[in-house]
């Protein structure tokens, strides 16, 4: 839409150009309409190679985007299988620290019990810890 209204408003202009110099110029008719002639051939050859120029954009935006796409769709291959391969790497050193927080959990567990064991006797023995402290 917007390369629609820029060519509308270059060829308005133009026009009212055209007519303002028209109005204005110094020359006889013969001069002018001489002049003019040339003028309409240049603004046609202009125009063309407007034309070529807005083709050749259009052209190459399609390119990079297709392009772009190709790029993208590849990189995110690329990241999904480095993500597969830390994964598969990172498995036993997962099961490891499993393993590992499974003892840890054992070992509080157990000492919890033996806290709680020693607790019960100490309390059937009637030792007061807070006052064999003071």
């Amino acid at each position: 839409m917007g390369a629609k209204r820029f060519l509308y408003g270059f060829l308005l202009g133009s026009a009212a150009a055209g007519l303002a110099t028209l109005f204005t110029v110094p020359q006889s008719g013969r001069e002018t309409r001489e002049t003019l002639k040339n003028s309409k051939d240049t603004f046609i050859s202009q125009l063309k190679d407007l034309k070529q120029s807005i083709m050749d954009v259009k052209d190459a935006s399609a390119y990079a985007t297709k392009e772009g796409r190709v790029h993208v769709s590849r990189f995110i291959q690329e990241v999904n299988t480095a993500i597969g391969r830390w994964k598969a790497e990172t498995l036993p050193q997962q099961i490891e620290i499993q393993k590992e927080i499974s003892e840890i959990e054992a070992a509080i567990g157990h000492l919890e019990n033996e806290l709680s064991a020693h607790s019960a006797t100490s309390n059937a023995h009637g030792v007061d810890h807070n006052n064999a402290r003071q």
